[in-house]
C-alpha cells in the first residue's frame, strides 16, 4: 500500500488507506485496495476508508463494489487534474510564509501539488522542494514519512539525475532516512524488550501459581509480589 494513517471523521477514528494509481484502474487494483482494507481493518480495528489518488482523468468521484452479499465497499477516488493545484500552493505558500504549522492532510497535499498541474511540473516540483523544507507540521515525524514519499516525486518530475540528487540534497532525504530507521529500531528495541518482561512476568506467575497449589495462597502471597486477586483468580491484571 502506498501510505496508511488515522483521520477523523464525524467525531469517528478511522484509517486512510490511499492508493496512488497512475497508469490505470481496474479490476486488479480494486481486488488489491480490498485485500489492504480487510489487513487493515484486521491489524487496527478501526473503519477503512479507501481513497486511490490519480494523475488520469477520472470522471467518477468513487468506486462503489458489493465484496460479499452484505458489505459494499465504497473508494474514493481523487484526479490530481480536477483539482486546483495553483490554489493549494498558494494557500500553502502563505502559511509556510507565516511560520504557521501544517496539518498532516495540508502537508500531503503539498507533496502532491506537482501532479495536480499538466504542464511547468518540473518548476512545480522546484517550489514544492523547497517550501517542504521550511514547512512545519503539527505532528513533525510525519514529515520524515513525507519526505521518504516526496522522492518518488522527484524521480518523476525531475529532468536529469543531477536535478534527482540535487531536489533529494534539498528536503534532506539522507537525514530523513536514518530519523526514519532509528525510529523504526527503537520501536523493534521496544516492543522486544516488552515481550521478554512478558515473558518473564508470566513465568514467574505460573511458579506463583504451583505455589499456592503447594502451599496456600497466604505462603504464595508472601513469597511472590502478585495480588490477592490475581492469585485467587489465577489471571494477571494486564493494566500496565
Amino acid at each position: 500500500m502506498d501510505s496508511a494513517y488515522y483521520a477523523e471523521k464525524d467525531g469517528e477514528l478511522l484509517t486512510i488507506n490511499r492508493e496512488d494509481e497512475s497508469s490505470h484502474i481496474d479490476d486488479e487494483v480494486i481486488g488489491k485496495i480490498n485485500r489492504y482494507r480487510y489487513l487493515l481493518e484486521c491489524a487496527f480495528e478501526k473503519p477503512v476508508m479507501s481513497v486511490i489518488t490519480t494523475p488520469l482523468p477520472v470522471d467518477e468521484p468513487s468506486i462503489k463494489i458489493k465484496i460479499s452479499p452484505k458489505t459494499l465497499m465504497d473508494i474514493k477516488v481523487i484526479s490530481y487534474p480536477k483539482l486546483d493545484g495553483r490554489k493549494r500552493l498558494n494557500k500553502i505558500r502563505r502559511k509556510i510564509d507565516d511560520n504557521k504549522s501544517l496539518t498532516n492532510v495540508e502537508a500531503m497535499n503539498l507533496v502532491m501539488i506537482p501532479k495536480m498541474f499538466t504542464s511547468r511540473n518540473d518548476e512545480i516540483l522546484e517550489e514544492v522542494c523547497h517550501l517542504l523544507k521550511k514547512a512545519h507540521l503539527i505532528e513533525e515525524f510525519f514529515k520524515h514519512e513525507l519526505i521518504f514519499e516526496m522522492r518518488y516525486v522527484i524521480h518523476k518530475y525531475a529532468k536529469t539525475l543531477k536535478d534527482i540528487n540535487r531536489l533529494e540534497e534539498v528536503i534532506g532525504l539522507q537525514n530523513s532516512c536514518i530519523a526514519m530507521k532509528q525510529r523504526d529500531q527503537h520501536l523493534q528495541d521496544k516492543f522486544l524488550k516488552q515481550g521478554i518482561e512478558q515473558g518473564v512476568k508470566k513465568g514467574s506467575f505460573e511458579l506463583a501459581l504451583k505455589i499456592k497449589q503447594t502451599f496456600g495462597l497466604e505462603y504464595a502471597l508472601e513469597m511472590t509480589d502478585f495480588t490477592r486477586e490475581e492469585l485467587e483468580n489465577e489471571k494477571l491484571n494486564e493494566t500496565e
